[in-house]
């Protein structure tokens, strides 16, 4: 059996009694980086074989894990939070999947849910997109599809990229309500609240681990993408070039450009 177990994501406090007893119960864990397990294990006196398993050779321990699963217990942590989410575990869980090897995922904390409750944003209808890529054009295409999006926004950012992201979103949603919370669950814990438009008067501390949030639009029309191809059609139909289409479309509803264009490769 393997056990994907969630680990605090500040105070060494925050773990379940039934991720402990599992953590006792196993025969290996596997983990991202060991010092750090080896701390929370430390903490509760708990002594296991420990499996360096991490982003970097995810792929290559699914052998290794799976097999050894087959007469043993293992747990899988991350660093802090939830294995899977942002962190190593989806691919391993996908492959135990294919292979029918048993497994099971505990509850326990994770830093978007528990940023979204704190900032006090709509929570029934909300996104979390992960971590803002590094490449600019795929960066650009994330900020681009904010602005499409109605409900509610959640992803991570690092601290030395935190106060430019801000600059972007004051510049593309100055309007719209955003909290950044920092060091959740730790000494430092802190969350801000601010329109995006006034980040530079709000004092960021660049340090830590950031949840960004941006808070519900109810002012924004979602366009699915049959509305989107039949302004293409009318537009062409009216002599216009597909190019200039294009154009016209994403700037009068301000829809991402790109999307548009994929989707005017579908009008005849």
């Amino acid at each position: 059996m393997i056990f994907f177990v969630p680990t605090p994501i500040g105070n060494l406090e925050d773990i379940t009694l039934r991720s402990l007893r599992v953590l006792e119960e196993v025969d290996y864990i596997a983990c991202e980086d060991t010092r750090t397990t080896k701390k929370l294990l430390d903490h509760y006196d708990i002594h296991k074989k420990l499996i360096s398993y991490h982003k970097f050779n995810e792929k290559e321990r699914i052998e290794e894990l799976t097999n050894l699963a087959l007469d043993n217990d293992i747990a899988v942590v991350s660093d802090a939070g939830m294995p899977g989410i942002s962190d190593p575990g989806n691919i391993l869980i996908n492959a135990l999947i294919e292979r029918n090897v048993k497994y099971t995922v505990l509850p326990g904390p994770t830093a978007f849910t528990t940023a979204l409750v704190m900032s006090g944003f709509k929570s029934m209808d909300f996104e979390f997109l992960g971590f803002i890529p590094s490449k600019n054009s795929e960066k650009n295409k994330f900020f681009n599809n904010i602005l499409e999006k109605k409900h509610t926004l959640i992803f991570y950012e690092t601290p030395h990229r935190i106060l430019d992201t801000l600059e972007e979103l004051s510049k593309i949603i100055p309007e719209r309500k955003v909290a950044v919370a920092r060091e959740i669950s730790k000494i430092y814990e802190e969350v801000k609240i601010f329109l995006a438009k006034d980040y530079d008067s709000v004092k960021i501390v660049e340090k830590g681990e950031f949840v960004v949030l941006i808070d519900s639009d109810d002012t924004i029309e979602e366009i699915d993408d049959d509305f989107i191809i039949q302004k293409i059609n009318e537009l062409c139909a009216q002599g216009e070039t597909k190019k200039t289409a294009v154009k016209l479309v994403s700037k009068k509803y301000n829809v991402n450009k790109n999307r548009v264009y994929e989707l005017s490769l579908l009008h005849n």
